[in-house]
């Protein structure tokens, strides 16, 4: 018999883990997923890389992960991510918004707590045979 483990922090903390690595298939999931991906692309490669190698509908799923934890001013500056492709100044402009509402990913961190504590079954099961160090609810 597979274990699940409780909500709580460390359940949090795979979770998280678990989107950056690409897994996991509730809601929340794919909704943590999808901004994992554009968040990384636009701290690591600027906004412009982001708009240019996410296809539209990468960038529409980030934005709706946003209003999914309750970044809406976040979506709305994902939203507008094609915009830094028209020079060095939009870029600088759409940058500069996006680290105001975002400066680091903590952030993101605590959205996604927030909404996980709320809504723990929009995330799917995470069993102790996949993740045996972290503490079960049976055991």
């Amino acid at each position: 018999m597979t274990e699940t483990l409780a909500v709580n922090k460390d359940a949090a903390e795979v979770i998280w883990s678990r989107a950056g690595a690409d897994l996991g298939d509730g809601d929340g999931d794919r909704h943590l997923r999808a901004l994992l991906l554009v968040d990384g692309i636009v701290r690591n490669c600027g906004p412009a890389h982001a708009a240019t190698c996410c296809e539209p509908a990468e960038l529409s799923a980030a934005a709706e992960a946003c209003r999914y934890l309750g970044l809406d001013g976040l979506a709305a500056v994902i939203r507008e991510l094609p915009s830094a492709t028209e020079g060095e100044d939009a870029e600088r402009r759409v940058d500069d918004e996006y680290y105001e509402l975002a400066p680091d990913d903590a952030t993101l961190r605590q959205a996604f707590a927030a909404r996980f504590a709320k809504t723990p079954d929009d995330f799917a099961v995470i069993t102790a045979r996949r993740f045996p160090r972290y503490r079960t609810a049976e055991g």
